[in-house]
This record gives structure tokens, sequence and C-alpha cells, in this order.
């Protein structure tokens, strides 16, 4: 079992109010977000008062009235989406934000099919199952933690057999920050995005690691 993924990503989920117009890729350019050559060369799927999507060969930006997603599947420009999300939101200071999700994704190859049913035995225990299905296979697991760093929030965990590599598992983690009431900018969430990636990251990978150890 290698712990290198096949495939990866991670994404900063933020849940607010949001005016979907205001992102375009000119003004990120325009701000030093992203460089103009990039703005130039964006794909852009639809921009419009209520929802805006567009890509970068190494990003994807979905923003909606009361949703706004950052994401990239390239591990190299983690930090760079995580400084996108900062820069973008101490200049929109006034944006209400009230969740934050820090979300980690990836897919293993498994050693062969009798590890991955082994990983899938103990993550889900069939004993119960085997008396009233035949063959009972584990599909989705999700389990959820309380945190232990004082924010509001909690981690969750999924667990799945991989859609894309076989034999293999997919791995997410949803990192879940909710900010203290009243809610008037932006300031509060974008600090512990700020305070709190590089723990999210160690974190995320510790529970992955442990996971794929269990098979």
């Amino acid at each position: 079992m290698t712990e290198k993924p096949e495939i990866q990503g991670m994404s900063i989920v933020l849940l607010g109010d949001f005016n979907p117009k205001i992102f375009q890729p000119a003004w990120f350019a325009a701000e030093n977000l992203i460089r103009s050559s990039e703005a130039e060369a964006v794909n852009i799927e639809i921009i419009n008062p209520e929802i805006a999507i567009f890509n970068l060969d190494w990003l994807q930006v979905q923003i909606t009235r009361d949703r706004c997603a950052i994401s990239t599947a390239q591990e190299p420009y983690y930090e760079i989406v995580r400084d996108l999300c900062l820069g973008t939101f101490k200049l929109l200071k006034h944006t209400p934000i009230r969740v934050m999700g820090i979300n980690w994704r990836a897919h293993f190859r498994m050693r062969s099919i009798e590890d991955w049913h082994n990983l899938g035995h103990k993550l889900a225990p069939k004993d119960l199952w085997n008396t009233i299905l035949k063959e009972p296979g584990m599909q989705s697991l999700k389990i959820q933690g309380t945190r232990e760093d004082g924010y509001k929030g909690h981690l969750r965990i999924t667990t799945e057999p991989s859609v894309k590599v076989s034999p293999g598992v997919y791995i997410q983690v949803n990192d879940h920050y909710q900010a203290d009431d009243p809610i008037i900018g932006s300031d509060k969430i974008i600090n512990i995005l700020e305070a709190s990636y590089n723990q999210s990251k160690r974190k995320a990978d510790e529970i992955i690691h442990a996971v794929l150890n269990w098979s």
C-alpha cells in the first residue's frame, strides 16, 4: 500500500452572502490575485448576478449568492488557493461569511482486492449485516468528531470505494468551522483560515494515514 494518492485535491468552501458578479477574472487580475495572462486565458462557464463559474488549469471557482468554492486538483497549488482566498476576502472584508470548510480529498490504489476488502471490513464490520444481507459491502462511511482547537465546528471523514482508481479507496476530510455571532463581515472566518490552515493540513494527513493503515 502506498500512501501517495493517484488523484487528490483540496477546496475551501465558504457559506455567507456573496455577489457573484464581482468575482470576474479581470477583477482578480486587477487586484494581483491572479496573473493578467491567466485572466486572459481563463475558461469562463458563466458569470451573472446569480452565479459565477470559471476555471484555470490549476484553479476552479464557483460562486452563488450563498456559497463560494475555490478549489484545485494539484497539490503544489494548495497554499496558493489558500492565499487567493485570504487575499480575496481581505479586500471584500464586508462580505458576511458564517461557515468555512477546508476539504481534503484523495484516491488511493490498494495493493490487491484482498487489501481493499480488508479495509472495508475494518471500517464497517459485516457480522451483523451478514444476518440480513447476502455479501454486504461498504458503500460510504461518514464519521464526525468534535473539534479540539476551541473553534466551533466539527471534523467529518468520508470513506468510500474509489470510482476513479481500482481497487482503490476515496477519503475526504471536511474540516468545518463556524464563526461566532454576530457575523458582520469576513474577518472572523478569514482569521481562522490564516491561523488554522497548516494545522488543518497536518490533521487531515494524520487522519488519512491512520485510515489507510487499518487495512
